[in-house]
């Protein structure tokens, strides 16, 4: 994971060849406001909801997140889009007024 002042990347692992070579995607959002990396045991609010989309390596929490959650706490009237990059052990959530572009990505394991 990377942040600058350009933007926010998610690289994201899918599979791993034989000769050592990864496969996966980079996760790019040009607006991210803010962002918290997550463990599998403080997801459980998302993968246990009925809308916990499965197979997909990024999605868009519409309800019951981090966004309303601040919303709430902050007194924000309106609800910032809040985004999930999923991974198989931890996953980043991420504020961003626009949706991410994924790009297929490919790195040697080291």
């Amino acid at each position: 994971m990377s942040y600058s002042s350009k933007g926010m990347v998610v690289r994201v692992a899918c599979e791993v060849s034989a000769e050592g070579q990864i496969r996966g995607l980079d996760v790019s959002f040009n607006d991210a406001t803010a962002f918290r990396y997550l463990n599998e045991v403080d997801l459980a609010r998302y993968w246990r909801s009925e809308g916990f989309v499965r197979g997909y390596p990024v999605l868009e929490v519409l309800e019951g997140g981090w966004s309303d959650e601040e919303a709430a706490l902050q007194g924000y009237e309106q609800r910032r889009r809040e985004w999930l990059v999923v991974t198989g052990n931890s996953c980043v959530s991420v504020l961003a007024a626009t949706h991410p572009s994924l790009e297929e990505a490919e790195w040697h394991l080291e």
